[in-house]
């Protein structure tokens, strides 16, 4: 792999980390929601919006996982 795709890696782990940083504030938000009232947090994990974010995550760790795969490429 040359140094313009390294780069290219990079920026895709760079936009999946603001990713993730994004979902994880989302994620504390609804924890310190849900401690203070519970009605909050059955609301948002009732919702559609927890299932945004669960695929978000998911699209995240797909996002890594191929990053990985393409500068370490699995030998068989």
């Amino acid at each position: 792999m040359d140094e313009k795709e390294l780069l290219k890696q990079a920026e895709t782990l760079t936009e999946a980390w603001e990713s993730m940083k994004v979902s994880i504030d989302s994620l504390s938000m609804i924890i310190a929601l849900t401690r203070e009232n519970k009605a909050r947090g059955n609301y948002y994990f009732g919702s559609r919006l927890a299932d945004n974010l669960e695929a978000s995550l998911l699209n995240i760790s797909e996002t890594m996982l191929a990053v990985s795969d393409a500068i370490c490429p699995e030998e068989d």
